[in-house]
């Protein structure tokens, strides 16, 4: 093999999807473990509800400017990075005393949710126009990650508490990221938008992008509500 060939887009589709599922995985704790911390705090219903949805809409709004960071700077620069802040919150979550620190913390938590618009930034950029599809396909499967939170989760925390979940979601995450800055390269030669006009120019010039979006929200916004 020669020393400047690339590895193959199936080796960068697999770094993406793992990054994507452990950042959904970390996305999914908060709702999966929501019934502890009503009984450990005291919760309303109304405050069990504050707490599912605060990391599910920062999540959600953050994909824009994370997307158009990923655009402007590269998706292994974005997603190592954004592992690693997310590790923090991860980490804080059995340090909580009270449901405002609590609510705090799960919210930037919910940075992790923007991860699917980077790695989709990062795959998509590997891949060749008419594998593209078939790739985020493959890519999309990380959205078992909050799932896999919800299901495996408590199962999980019956053996080693629930503590132990985020602390040890937090090590991976740190673990991950660094891996992946070490593993993942951009692709060469990924044209990238010279400013904010030219990111959003996309909006006026394809129609179908307001339909494309309402669509994403009623199916993937289906989803996350049944998961949660």
């Amino acid at each position: 093999m020669k020393r400047d060939s690339q590895p193959p887009v199936s080796f960068h589709l697999a770094l993406g999807t793992i990054s994507f599922t452990i950042c959904f995985c970390t996305w999914g704790l908060i709702s999966a473990f929501a019934p502890q911390f009503r009984k450990l705090f005291s919760l309303t219903d109304s405050q069990t509800a504050w707490l599912v949805a605060v990391p599910v809409l920062l999540g959600s709004l953050a994909r824009i400017p994370m997307g158009m960071l990923t655009d402007r700077l590269g998706g292994r620069l974005i997603f190592s990075t954004l592992m690693a802040i997310c590790a923090v919150p991860a980490f804080s979550v059995p340090l909580a005393e009270s449901f405002p620190q609590l609510l705090a913390i799960g919210f930037f938590l919910g940075l992790a949710g923007s991860s699917f618009a980077v790695g989709v930034g990062y795959v998509s950029r590997w891949a060749p126009p008419a594998k593209q599809g078939t790739s985020l396909g493959i890519y999309g499967l990380g959205n078992i990650g909050q799932s896999a939170a919800v299901f495996l989760g408590p199962l999980i925390a019956g053996l080693v508490g629930w503590q132990w979940i985020y602390r040890g979601t937090a090590i991976l995450l740190v673990a991950w990221a660094i891996a992946f800055a070490l593993l993942a390269r951009d692709a060469p030669g990924a044209s990238r938008p010279a400013s904010l006009g030219e990111m959003i120019k996309v909006l006026t010039q394809q129609k179908l992008s307001g339909v494309l979006a309402c669509f994403y929200f009623l199916t993937f916004g289906g989803f996350v509500a049944f998961s949660i």
